[in-house]
């Protein structure tokens, strides 16, 4: 009986630690602490300072391209969850400029008329490549603790845009 009873406590001791572990250590993954980066304005306002706000203010991320129709579709619902949400949520919309041009993504966005903050990944790509983006559209739901809670891979229905804005936004 007493062997039963250790053996219990050392397995909830290791899951409470399992648990506490993944919400301290950095990945770009569910469930752990988002990585922290620095990046450009595409209105060339300066330089945004993600890891000074993890852990302090929600924040979402958003990887796209102004050629990928997933990305367009997505973009009408990310705007107007940046009209409702952008007071509480600090978005961070990422052009990586892998196969995109600087004018193709400044053309496509004033004829939309969208008005959340874009920012440009570094030559090499090394935001994309931190959070280990793969495809486009790719988005991040960091809450307010700095622990991402979605990744979401394609494009996203109004629906779920509105569903992890309100997990983050509102706790």
């Amino acid at each position: 009986m007493l062997a039963l009873l250790l053996l219990l406590g050392v397995a909830i001791y290791w899951n409470t630690r399992e648990g506490t572990k993944t919400a301290r250590e950095v990945r770009a993954e569910e469930g752990y602490r988002a990585p922290g980066f620095t990046i450009e304005a595409l209105d060339g306002g300066g330089v945004l300072d993600v890891g000074a706000l993890i852990g302090q203010k929600p924040i979402f991320i958003n990887f796209w391209e102004s050629w990928c129709p997933p990305c367009r579709a997505e973009m009408p619902y990310l705007q107007k969850a940046y009209e409702e949400y952008g007071q509480d949520v600090v978005f961070v919309m990422v052009n990586p400029m892998t196969s995109d041009t600087l004018a193709n993504a400044k053309a496509f966005l004033a004829e939309e008329r969208y008005t959340f903050p874009v920012y440009l990944d570094d030559k090499d790509g090394s935001v994309m490549r931190l959070y280990r983006v793969g495809a486009f559209p790719t988005s991040f739901f960091i809450d307010r603790s700095g622990v991402i809670i979605a990744r979401h891979m394609g494009a996203m229905s109004e629906e779920v845009v509105e569903t992890l804005m309100k997990k983050i936004a509102r706790p």
